[in-house]
């Protein structure tokens, strides 16, 4: 008979959730981010047994937190024990966070996002590891900050938090902890728990272990954030912890971390230190294969709300809230957002991702070093990305390679973010750094003209915003340079080329992660004729990689028009030869 008293293996309920996520039983009740969440878990269980994987994976880590949870007591409503049992897909969260480590023993996770429905235990979640972290990560003085927008909802937290304290004799015994109003105090290890809101007074002294940063939807900017990242900078083992639910647009953080974690679940970024657990319905996604749920399908309910199976009350206010969405107008996109964890508006890229993946065949310049090629180049950004690309057309297909500069002012800035990877990129050499505070175009010039002299260039096609006298410099230099102008006229054309070819898998980009992300990032914009061009402004990060791909294919075409281009792939001109 099982011991009733025994721990529960939360690693094997963690595995066995994941595996029932992507069972195609389970298809209504798993949406699609929560599906390439398992994907992920599961292969890398299998990466940390592998030789010279840069993390592993501690069962007893994982158990722990979890077992350390179920020993904190429930703070709010009635339940029929009085200890917290954890849901699954908290311990699926809880598991990964603490379970995979560095190889120096500290967390592999630093930043980690839980986002779902509303009622569905964040703030309890987010009580359990900040306690954990507090008292349980032998951390010299470590500091738990619960941060919001108001006091009010940073205080949601750490008042659980409290509560959980105050009701557990053994835990402050344990950890010599002491309940204050507005802290938490635990003297064996010299730590302090408490919240902090964006228009506190002072934010001086800060050096944080574990951040919990709540609602991140409602944050109107990144300044606290950005406060927060850069004061916990003397920590080797830091944690940052966002919980939210959707929201409405505001020009804060929220869009851009949605769209980062998206974007590590499908393996466009790699980011290994970044945990995303994402519930949602879904919705239409060509690309992904998914249809959009339907609003008021109950059995759809549960991609947002995993709790509502282990909790009745939940189901009835959901079906309360969208009896009342039916029939009151005002309240159908609260519902939406609040209830279903739907984003208020999707931007839709213009990339189909899973196509785009497959074209990544490797590109060999010596091959290529004969054949006729044409250049992009985008210089519109001093203070970030700058890109030069190269095409060639060769028996159907299209081949791209190109060079991204950055100046280490903006590589220092994606580091303290925690987002885009530059500075791995960097190491792997797909960016080179140039300039400080901005971009020095020495050294791209050198290149262009490393181009010419090595590859049989055609042309190079550029954007004259910002770039009048490098390009002056280049003509003089003997480089084909040609005026790219920038709109839809220009830019159609290339654009319905590009996709025929990815489209088909006649694309060679060498799975290059620079121009990847930029893929990922581009949206299109459209005029009255409904010619396409990129819309940088509504795009949800740099495209410019990508413009300076478009602009060398739109190069090509208006080549192969003019002269034919099987003739001019024939003739073998070398164009710019000395």
């Amino acid at each position: 008979m099982e011991d009733a008293s025994a721990p529960r293996d939360y690693v094997a309920i963690a595995r066995a959730y994941a595996k029932k996520a992507l069972d195609k039983k389970h298809r209504k009740r798993f949406g699609i981010w929560i599906r390439l969440a398992a994907e992920r878990f599961l292969k890398d269980l299998e990466r940390a047994e592998e030789k010279g994987a840069p993390f592993y994976f501690d069962e007893w880590h994982a158990n722990d937190v979890c077992d350390f949870g179920e020993k904190l007591p429930h703070v709010e409503g009635r339940w029929e024990t009085p200890t917290i049992v954890l849901h699954e897909s908290h311990i699926f969260f809880l598991v990964q966070l603490f379970g995979f480590r560095n190889t120096d023993g500290t967390r592999r996770f630093t930043t980690a996002l839980f986002a779902i429905a509303r009622k569905n235990a964040k703030s309890t979640l987010a009580a359990v590891i900040s306690l954990y972290c507090q008292v349980c990560e032998d951390e010299e003085g470590p500091q738990i900050i619960t941060a919001a927008t108001t006091y009010k909802q940073a205080a949601i937290v750490l008042n659980v938090a409290r509560r959980m304290v105050e009701k557990t004799p053994d835990l402050r015994e344990a950890f010599s902890m002491e309940v204050f109003a507005k802290a938490i105090a635990s003297y064996g290890n010299g730590g302090t728990y408490q919240a902090l809101h964006a228009k506190a007074k002072s934010q001086d002294g800060l050096n944080p272990s574990c951040t919990v940063l709540d609602e991140l939807h409602a944050h109107p900017n990144h300044d606290l954030l950005n406060v927060l990242k850069s004061a916990a900078g003397a920590r080797s083992n830091p944690l940052f912890l966002y919980l939210t639910t959707e929201g409405y647009d505001t020009p804060g953080p929220w869009s851009e971390e949605r769209e980062f974690a998206k974007k590590v679940l499908r393996g466009i970024v790699e980011a290994d230190h970044y945990l995303a657990i994402y519930y949602a319905v879904d919705e239409k996604d060509d690309d992904l294969g998914t249809e959009a749920d339907e609003d008021f399908d109950e059995e759809a309910w549960h991609k947002a709300n995993p709790l509502m199976e282990a909790n009745p009350l939940l189901l009835k206010e959901i079906r309360k809230a969208a009896v009342e969405a039916r029939e009151k107008p005002g309240t159908y996109a609260e519902f939406k957002i609040k209830r279903l964890n739907r984003p208020s508006s999707v931007a839709g890229g213009w990339v189909n991702l899973t196509k785009w993946r497959e074209c990544r065949a490797a590109v060999d310049l010596e091959a290529l070093r004969g054949v006729p090629c044409w250049g992009g180049l985008d210089l519109s950004s001093t203070n970030d990305l700058t890109s030069f690309r190269l095409v060639w057309r060769l028996d159907g297909w299209l081949y791209t390679y190109g060079w991204r500069w950055v100046p280490p002012a903006a590589t220092r800035r994606r580091v303290a973010r925690g987002l885009v990877p530059y500075q791995a990129w960097i190491e792997a050499g797909h960016l080179i750094e140039s300039g400080s505070e901005v971009i020095d175009y020495a050294p791209i010039e050198a290149k262009v003209l490393e181009v010419r002299d090595t590859f049989n260039l055609v042309t190079v096609a550029y954007d004259n915003w910002n770039a009048v006298q490098t390009v002056q410099r280049l003509k003089e230099a003997g480089v084909p340079m040609e005026l790219f102008r920038q709109g839809p006229q220009s830019y159609h054309p290339a654009m319905q080329d590009l996709e025929l070819h990815y489209m088909a898998g006649k694309l060679a980009h060498g799975n290059d992660p620079v121009l990847n992300w930029n893929a990922s990032n581009l949206v299109a914009r459209e005029d009255a004729n409904l010619n396409k061009a990129p819309d940088k402004k509504r795009s949800t990060e740099k495209i410019d990689d990508m413009a300076a791909l478009l602009m060398a294919t739109g190069a090509s075409l208006t080549h192969a028009v003019q002269g034919g281009l099987d003739g001019f792939l024939r003739s073998g001109i070398k164009a710019g030869a000395k």
